[in-house]
């Protein structure tokens, strides 16, 4: 029996690779069209490097928070430019360096989650965006569901560094379905790292075997 659902869907995934391969490529920080696949213009210059980050961090990032990425991350989280998810993922660093080579990348991609609260305020969780984007660039299974924001949380970039860490302490729940499981956690940004920090120590107490950070850009070390 035909599932005329999945014939719909795949004509519909035809037709978004068709006018993506078709469509002109726009700078992520300013829309002057650029070369396909080209994330900055020439104007706007190349993406900064990423900075030193703490070892015991196991965080990877695509570069440092400055422009011309700080400016297309702006413009993604609080523009509503959901469309710069996908170009931006690309610099999703992957495979991930600390799984080491040969062993599979991961068992999920696990996005850093809003509250529901935020999550009805700005529209879309740009973290989710962001690991569904790599999920499908590379075949690694996207589960969201793996792990919940329990109550709602001031925003760090509004915080000074010494009150994000009690900002978010007992902020995540995982599932129990997590246990055994190797997780890559993908986020937006990294400033001070706890938030990561909160979201491993709630993935670890579900039983996770190992946890890493993939994220877009990072903040210089204060």
């Amino acid at each position: 029996m035909i599932s005329w659902h999945r014939v719909a869907r795949a004509a519909c995934s035809a037709v978004h690779l068709l006018v993506e391969s078709l469509a002109p490529d726009y700078c992520a920080a300013c829309d002057a069209p650029v070369e396909h696949e080209q994330l900055f213009c020439s104007s706007c210059g190349p993406c900064p490097a990423p900075p030193a980050l703490d070892a015991g961090l196991d965080c990877w990032v695509g570069g440092g928070y400055a422009p011309p990425l700080s400016t297309a991350i702006r413009r993604f989280k609080f523009s509503h430019r959901a469309d710069l998810a996908r170009p931006l993922a690309r610099l999703l660093p992957w495979p991930v360096p600390s799984l080491g080579s040969g062993a599979p990348a991961a068992d999920r991609l696990v996005p850093v989650p809003l509250h529901y609260l935020r999550l009805v305020e700005r529209g879309f969780n740009p973290a989710a965006l962001l690991g569904r984007a790599l999920s499908q660039r590379v075949g690694a299974s996207f589960s969201p569901e793996l792990l919940r924001r329990q109550r709602p949380t001031a925003q760090q970039s509004r915080l000074p560094a010494r009150e994000r860490r009690a900002n978010v302490a007992g902020a995540f729940v995982a599932s129990p379905s997590a246990r055994g499981q190797r997780v890559v956690l993908v986020d937006d940004v990294v400033t001070t790292g706890s938030t990561l920090q909160a979201c491993r120590r709630a993935l670890y107490a579900a039983g996770v075997e190992h946890v890493t950070l993939l994220a877009l850009a990072a903040a210089p070390p204060s």
